[in-house]
């Protein structure tokens, strides 16, 4: 069985999750693809496909909605997951919601499971009109990625489509 896990990534902690999510994917067993969306070409010879965004001020980047809106009927077509990161200020016991954007298109190809994580921020990274929004929307620079969700949910993902395609 073979992936493609396209991640659309601003400053690389999105597609750190991508790259995490497909070292578990091929543990597994399946063949992996990783790349931006900008890249995807052609989804011939998947039989899954993992979509990742960051996401900032609750919009997902516009090379993932470029990408899904492109690949629309074909990604509705085969076992297709999403994940977005981003949420920088969740408090502890909140739960950050999946952005309007993220779920729309995720119903719209069908996708088996939407799932939202942590984003990392580092103030070095950021361009000085970056750094004044993180300042004004309050939020904090830091790491809020919970890497045993991410592994689980990249293997909960690997199961889901090999008993989907076996069945």
């Amino acid at each position: 069985m073979k992936a493609l896990i396209t991640v659309a990534s601003k400053h690389g902690a999105t597609l750190e999750l991508g790259r995490a999510m497909a070292e578990v994917l091929e543990e597994r067993g399946l063949a992996v693809d990783l790349s931006p969306p900008e890249k995807v070409k052609s989804l011939g010879g998947y039989d899954l496909i993992i979509l990742g965004s960051g996401v900032y001020a609750n919009k997902m980047l516009p090379t993932m909605t470029a990408l899904c809106y492109r690949w629309g009927d074909q990604l509705s077509a085969r076992p297709v997951y999403l994940f977005c990161s981003g949420p920088l200020d969740a408090a502890p016991g909140q739960t950050a919601l999946v952005p309007y954007e993220a779920r729309d298109l995720a119903r719209q190809v069908g996708a088996h499971s939407v799932k939202l994580f942590g984003g990392r921020m580092e103030l070095s990274e950021l361009r000085p009109a970056e750094r004044a929004l993180m300042r004004m929307s309050g939020a904090k620079a830091g790491d809020y990625r919970d890497w045993d969700e991410v592994l689980r949910w990249a293997g909960e993902v690997a199961d889901h489509a090999q008993a989907h395609l076996h069945a």
